[in-house]
């Protein structure tokens, strides 16, 4: 009975995020290009801002995560997300759009790598597993809930959803205050903590725990391809189809809003078949499955981008789209999987927390030069050095085979 509780919060709490995000994101950059009036580099330095405020926080509140308690990290960083969107919603300038980047990042940083930990804890690492594909699966599904009331509020007023998923966070935030508990968890007592000194070792732990097995260096590799690649994708690919396709009319609808809104629900769809298809082939049973499965997404992924990149048909550009999204919907709880069955207890969450930093890093640095490259020549030409960027993971893939990183035995807490 416990177990199942943890479990439904889980899923709730995921679930909520995903519904909100999607409230938010699905007319996120049309806010920031239309009502904000952000060029192109001003979008690259959003994004910038944005993932060095993650670079510089994610192992830090990790820490907080492994030393003090997952639930207080949990909560903290829902209501800072809560308050970020309220500011890019309340205020459609340039600073202050930046500034919910930082308050946003942060509190992203906080739940990155906590709720899992959380969980992880919750059930025990071998029931996590399934249930971070489950919790993908429910999230894909609220997001379609998201995506439809985000472009009918969108339709009276383009900064209302982000505002509402704002307000939606906070409240997600006090469920989490009144609803979770924290039985698994062990927090140092408080007459052992050293504050940051404490935070400090847990972190260092965290880093040798990667350093010590090959399969996290490979899966913290994949994050840091990841990123290279994406903040370009994320930045370019909403004005890209503003910019080179003609939006047919489909019943009489053409407003880009509600095409937005379609191409999301169909993203959201094909991820769910995605997603199912991945838990029941075995996608996380063992390291080998995971494996084969990533090599399998880290190759459709780079051929997407190209497809998106240079085709001229608008139908095409879509398929495209949702491929891409098939991808990157099926890898996150994938390599999750792989961290939680290769780290122990104590540095769970501080090792996630690399992992996220990893592909924080790689945005932070591949962003800008994606946006010079879409400035100074295209942005197809962008989107295929994305494609490019892309292709080291096969050969970590590789190794994971070759060395036998990929059928590690799982680590015991």
């Amino acid at each position: 009975m416990l177990q199942q509780n943890a479990i439904r919060i889980y899923l709730v709490i995921g679930g909520g995020r995903a519904l909100f995000n999607a409230l938010v994101f699905t007319i996120n950059l049309i806010y920031q290009v239309e009502t904000v009036g952000l060029n192109p580099l001003q979008m690259v330095l959003v994004g910038t801002v944005l993932e060095v405020t993650v670079v510089l926080f994610e192992v830090p509140t990790g820490a907080v995560a492994d030393v003090y308690s997952r639930r207080l990290s949990v909560i903290i960083g829902l209501a800072l997300v809560g308050c970020g969107f309220l500011l890019e919603g309340s205020i459609p300038m340039f600073w202050a759009v930046l500034g919910a980047q930082v308050l946003w990042g942060i509190g992203y940083t906080f739940l990155s790598g906590a709720l899992q930990a959380w969980l992880a804890d919750e059930i025990g690492a071998e029931e996590a597993g399934p249930v971070y594909l489950r919790s993908s699966q429910v999230g894909l599904i609220a997001g379609l809930v998201g995506i439809g009331a985000s472009v009918l509020l969108a339709r009276r007023w383009l900064q209302l959803p982000i505002l509402a998923g704002g307000g939606l966070y906070l409240a997600l935030a006090a469920f989490a205050a009144l609803a979770m508990p924290e039985r698994g968890f062990k927090p140092t007592p408080p007459e052992e903590r050293e504050t940051w000194k404490q935070m400090a070792d847990t972190a260092r732990a965290g880093l040798r725990a990667v350093r010590g097995s090959p399969a996290l260096r490979i899966v913290v590799g994949l994050s840091l391809v990841t990123g290279l690649y994406s903040e370009g994708y994320d930045r370019l690919w909403t004005p890209h189809l503003l910019d080179n396709f003609r939006f047919p009319a489909l019943f009489g609808l053409d407003d880009a809003v509600i095409w937005f809104g379609i191409i999301g629900i169909g993203a959201t769809m094909t991820g769910i078949a995605a997603n199912e298809l991945a838990r029941r082939g075995g996608a996380t049973e063992d390291q080998r499955g995971t494996v084969n499965w990533l090599k399998a997404l880290y190759g459709l992924l780079p051929l997407s981008l190209l497809v998106l990149a240079w085709t001229g048909s608008f139908w095409l550009a879509v398929l495209a789209l949702w491929a891409i999204n098939i991808c990157r919907s099926t890898i996150a709880p994938l390599e999750n999987a792989w961290i939680v069955r290769n780290t122990q207890s104590a540095q769970r969450a501080t090792v996630i927390s690399l992992w996220g930093q990893a592909n924080s890093l790689g945005q932070a640095g591949g962003g800008p030069v994606l946006g010079w490259i879409g400035t100074a020549a295209s942005v197809p030409a962008s989107l295929s050095v994305s494609s490019a960027v892309l292709l080291p993971a096969q050969w970590l893939l590789a190794l994971a085979r070759r060395d036998g990183a990929g059928s590690n035995e799982e680590v015991k807490d």
